[in-house]
């Protein structure tokens, strides 16, 4: 079983109360970072947000047809279709696979021909291009700024800089009428901020607490809340959710670990980061900690046959292949914060994007292959875009104290990756 329990968790004594939400608020006017961060991020409540938070971005201003508040295809082929096809990840939504629906590859305009020849005709849709990483495919388009209420971003500041891999969590979403994204929580038990460029979004939200109601007795979880077997989800009418729907322009900030499901209504094109920092940082720690308790139970009767480091490295193996990190990644990213945040503080007055540190890296490491990077990197938050950096510090330092402490996550980042832990 797990070496560490969530209960001994340095920042789990963070209250949050979700009883008194009896809706979800709305801000017609965009809130002040302060604002934002007291009313919203530190208690994890959601708000939607009014369009004048993305009225200056080229993706609310091109991409749609402003006579029929539909998708403009034909602006989206000659700006995104060049001579040189471009491979974007779908979703069948009639095609359940798994806890997910069957993923496949279409090019770009085939994509955007066939959607645009349903909205014609007025099919309902059936392939949903989702988790695109726009910002990875077209580095030179800049389509949206991040707004400064969500810049304090670890996830896509650490991602961006990492010299083992290309990646990011900034995507695009583009869908027709019925196109859905079935009953989950987001990665890690991240943040997510989705804006809306046309359409509208069906949004269910279920506070957080309530995972029991959604199981049922071999763990399997609610697929689709509008098709829930009763007899195998006996519970779950009981839960508490929120319905809204996303108008055009605004932007939804979706909190840690409130279950959600989307459903597109009309055309619809959206905008999404998912990301993480200080606010929510206790739960990402549960999150690997559950998810690593998860495996260990899994393979428990393999226990007695492995020796005490054996055990300890298959376990963060099939975290990482389950779960899409292992105690490295969280220690990298806490560690690579803590060392900005540092020289935040011995810089206050300075504008951290200009730091020499900061230069983009351009390259890295795939199987033993250099390659160059694509993705731009994200720069780091002002210091008036993030909580008190002391504050900052204190968590980071408390979450790192607790890896340090953890005789499983200890041995594997000393012996297995060759990490120094000292402080």
């Amino acid at each position: 079983m797990a070496s560490s329990s969530t209960s001994s968790h340095p920042l789990l004594h963070t209250s949050r109360d979700y009883s008194n939400v009896t809706e979800i608020p709305y801000c017609s006017v965009p809130p002040t970072y302060n604002e934002f961060l007291r009313k919203y991020l530190e208690p994890n409540i959601p708000v939607l947000i009014g369009p004048a938070l993305t009225a200056s971005w080229k993706a609310r201003q091109e991409w749609v047809d402003h006579a029929t508040g539909k998708p403009d295809f034909g602006k989206l082929r000659s700006q995104l279709c060049g001579d040189r096809p471009v491979q974007v990840p779908v979703a069948d939504c009639q095609c359940k696979d798994f806890t997910d629906q069957k993923r496949s590859t279409m090019d770009l305009k085939e994509f955007l021909d066939e959607w645009e020849a349903q909205s014609k005709d007025g099919v309902s849709s059936r392939m949903y291009l989702k988790d695109f990483h726009f910002v990875k495919t077209f580095p030179n388009y800049t389509a949206y700024v991040t707004p400064e209420i969500f810049r304090d971003d670890w996830m896509n500041e650490f991602w961006t800089k990492r010299i083992d891999m290309d990646d990011d969590y900034r995507f695009v979403y583009c869908g027709g009428d019925g196109t859905f994204t079935p009953f989950h929580a987001d990665v890690y038990r991240s943040y997510s901020w989705s804006a809306n460029i046309c359409g509208v979004k069906k949004w269910t939200l279920f506070p957080p607490d309530q995972e029991h109601l959604f199981h049922d007795s071999l763990r399997n979880s609610v697929y689709d809340i509008e098709n829930v077997d009763a007899k195998a989800f006996p519970l779950f009418q009981v839960a508490k959710r929120f319905t809204i729907y996303q108008q055009p322009g605004e932007t939804l900030f979706v909190p840690s670990g409130w279950w959600h499901q989307v459903q597109n209504i009309g055309d619809t094109i959206s905008i999404n980061h998912n990301w993480c920092n200080g606010s929510n940082l206790d739960l990402i720690l549960e999150s690997i900690l559950t998810d690593l308790d998860q495996v260990e139970q899994e393979i428990e009767h393999l226990q007695e046959s492995m020796e005490e480091g054996e055990w300890i490295e298959t376990c963060q193996r099939l975290l990482l292949l389950n779960s899409g990190w292992d105690w490295s990644t969280i220690w990298q990213m806490c560690s690579t914060i803590k060392n900005r945040v540092r020289r935040q503080l011995e810089h206050r007055d300075k504008i951290m994007e200009l730091s020499p540190s900061y230069e983009p890296t351009t390259y890295f490491v795939e199987d033993g292959v250099e390659k160059r990077k694509t993705i731009p990197v994200y720069l780091p938050p002002l210091v008036s875009q993030q909580p008190a950096l002391e504050l900052t510090l204190e968590r980071l330092d408390a979450i790192l104290n607790f890896i340090r402490k953890d005789k499983s996550a200890r041995y594997f980042l000393t012996k297995v990756k060759g990490y120094t832990l000292d402080e």
